[in-house]
C-alpha cells in the first residue's frame, strides 16, 4: 500500500499534538530551567512542524493507493496472515507455543501453496527452533502447552 505524504503529516501532527498533550501533567522541577515536559515538547512541536510541511508540500494525488499485486488472490494471503497472527494471540494461551507455532506455520505454508507432508515437518521444525531460540537461549517468557511440559 503507498500512502501519500498527506496522510504521513496529519497522522504525525496527531502524534505531536498528542505528546504536548501528555505533557500537560507534567509537574514543574523547582530550581531548574527546563522541566520535564520541555523535550517531549520541543518532539511534539518539530512533529507538528514536519506534517505540516508534508500536508502543504505534497499536494498530488490520492491519499491511499492499493497496489495492483493486493487486487488479486494476494490479497487472501495477506489477510491469511493476519489472521494467523490473531490466531496465534487467542489460542497460544491454551495449546502453548510450539503447537500454535506449528500450526500456524502450517496453515500459512499449505496457503501459499506448499505440500501437505513436506509443510508439516517444516513447521514442526520451525516451531521447536523458536521454541529453542526464544524460551531457551533467550529466556522470553512463552505460553506454555502440554508440549512445553514434556520438554522441561
Amino acid at each position: 500500500m503507498q500512502i501519500n505524504d498527506r496522510l504521513i503529516g496529519a497522522i504525525a501532527i496527531c502524534g505531536g499534538v498528542a505528546i504536548i498533550a501528555g505533557t500537560l501533567g507534567f509537574r514543574e522541577l523547582p530550581g531548574q530551567q527546563f522541566g520535564s515536559a520541555f523535550f517531549p515538547r520541543i518532539v511534539g512541536s518539530a512533529l507538528i512542524l514536519t506534517g505540516l510541511a508534508m500536508l502543504v508540500l505534497r499536494t498530488e494525488g490520492p491519499w491511499m493507493r492499493v497496489p495492483d499485486i493486493l487486487l488479486g488472490a494476494a490479497k487472501w494471503q495477506v489477510v491469511a496472515a493476519l489472521a494467523a497472527v490473531i490466531g496465534w494471540v487467542l489460542i497460544s494461551p491454551y495449546l502453548g507455543f510450539i503447537a500454535t507455532s506449528a500450526l500456524m506455520i502450517w496453515v500459512l505454508i499449505l496457503l501459499a501453496g506448499g505440500r501437505l507432508l513436506p509443510a508439516a515437518v517444516t513447521a514442526s521444525v520451525m516451531a521447536y527452533l523458536l521454541y529453542l531460540i526464544f524460551g531457551v537461549l533467550l529466556r522470553v517468557p512463552l505460553p506454555f502447552g502440554e508440549i512445553e511440559r514434556l520438554l522441561l
